[in-house]
């Protein structure tokens, strides 16, 4: 059986890039509030079409 080691949140936080507040919401928490930003992102005009990029092989240029 593989031993887990546990790490104290004091000696990891200097590696983290996320937020105390994010890493500390549980999975469900986390779709919930995700949803809820790409929700506020969709409403403020943002868009899900990717940018055109032109270093694709699959790029077509618009004519």
């Amino acid at each position: 059986m593989t031993k887990i080691k546990k790490f104290s949140r004091k000696s990891i936080e200097p590696y983290l890039d996320e937020p105390a507040e994010w890493i500390s919401l549980t999975p469900a928490e986390r779709i919930q509030e995700t949803t809820r930003l790409w929700q506020i992102y969709l409403s403020l005009g943002g868009s899900l079409d990717p940018e055109p990029d032109p270093q694709s092989p699959f790029y077509i240029p618009e004519k």
